[in-house]
């Protein structure tokens, strides 16, 4: 490293510590744990926080994966992703939440060794993703009740994953239904019934995508709401996952406003114009304390040679924060972005709607 870029990381981490100091008195008088993939944590001791990001991934669909598996090579895989790990941690980063589905390359043992050799605090997630028009949709999802399903879920929060003693820190979906369909109803039962049994966080990736049919994705997050609602699940243990997918802002305040975690995931540095816009309409509306930010970036790629193309894990901190700063976002304000906020949406706590 170089005396520029010492310079530039001290910063950073200077910077870091000043928000956690800043945030982190009241986070630890609300209490709370949050599980990590190395045992429970503090949720105050998060720091800042990456709250949707990928390691490693296998995006074969599932029949493909079943039929020929692909196990990761792991020293080849912490040899390429550990040093984007590394660079994040120079920059003020403690956290980084994993968001790969049960079926698209979760290996919670992977992870644990990531988070060991890099410092990082992570999770990892239980659930099903029955997205991407089913491709990685395996038959016990299918075949099995939301009963059943959750049954399932609830067993790696009570005794690990497989054999591995990780437990997940959150419950990931993926859904697309405009309207839901019968499968995606069902795992989002799942999911109620598993968040009222371990307290784990609900994040479900929300399609579908649509620049010509404003107000598509929303219809498929307000559907999950209501059903979720039903169940006795309250709006404040549910991330609108890709949010920013959404054109109509409007319905981002909507979701907010009943308690919602609103998610702007995506972020890339081209893009930091549109995100500023987007997190200040929300600051606007005095809903800044309902929204995440983060990148889904990454990630090794299984069978491709060295994991083929990774998109790196630090333009929040090298564009983005700078952009919001720039754009009068003070130091508070931007705790409670990758501070506060995630400690509060990951804390384990049941949420119902009676007492959210």
């Amino acid at each position: 490293m170089d005396r520029r870029e010492f310079i530039g990381a001290l910063a950073a981490s200077s910077f870091a510590c000043a928000l956690v100091g800043c945030a982190g008195r009241g986070i630890r008088q609300a209490g709370g744990s949050v599980m990590t993939v190395r045992g429970p944590v503090d949720r105050a001791d998060l720091g800042m926080t990456l709250t949707h990001e990928h390691l490693y991934a296998d995006v074969r669909p599932y029949a493909e994966q079943a039929a020929k598996p692909l196990p990761p090579d792991m020293d080849d895989v912490v040899a390429v992703v550990l040093p984007y790990l590394q660079e994040i941690r120079r920059h003020g980063c403690r956290t980084l939440i994993d968001c790969t589905a049960t079926t698209l390359g979760r290996d919670p043992l992977l992870i644990r060794r990531l988070s060991e050799a890099s410092g990082l605090h992570m999770l990892t997630v239980t659930g099903a993703y029955v997205a991407a028009d089913g491709r990685f949709i395996p038959p016990y999802v299918r075949d099995q009740t939301d009963e059943q399903l959750a049954a399932r879920w609830i067993g790696e929060w009570r005794d690990g994953i497989g054999d591995t003693g990780v437990r997940p820190g959150l419950i990931k979906l993926g859904l697309e239904g405009d309207p839901l369909s019968d499968i995606e109803r069902k795992v989002l039962r799942a999911a109620a019934r598993t968040h009222l049994e371990t307290g784990l966080v609900i994040a479900a990736h929300t399609g579908p995508w649509s620049e010509v049919e404003p107000g598509r994705n929303a219809r498929c997050a307000f559907a999950q709401l209501a059903l979720l609602e039903e169940a006795g699940v309250a709006p404040s243990a549910w991330i609108w996952v890709h949010a920013q997918n959404e054109a109509l802002g409007s319905h981002h305040v909507r979701a907010a406003r009943r308690g919602a975690w609103v998610s702007f995931d995506g972020f890339r540095p081209e893009q930091a114009t549109d995100y500023v816009a987007l997190i200040e309409r929300m600051r606007e509306e005095g809903l800044l304390d309902r929204v995440l930010v983060s990148q889904d970036a990454g990630w090794y790629n299984a069978g491709q040679p060295r994991g083929g193309e990774f998109k790196p894990f630090h333009p929040i901190f090298t564009a983005l924060i700078p952009a919001l700063q720039a754009n009068g976002f003070d130091e508070d304000e931007i705790a409670t972005l990758f501070v506060r906020n995630p400690a509060r949406a990951f804390a384990v706590r049941e949420r119902t709607q009676q007492a959210s």
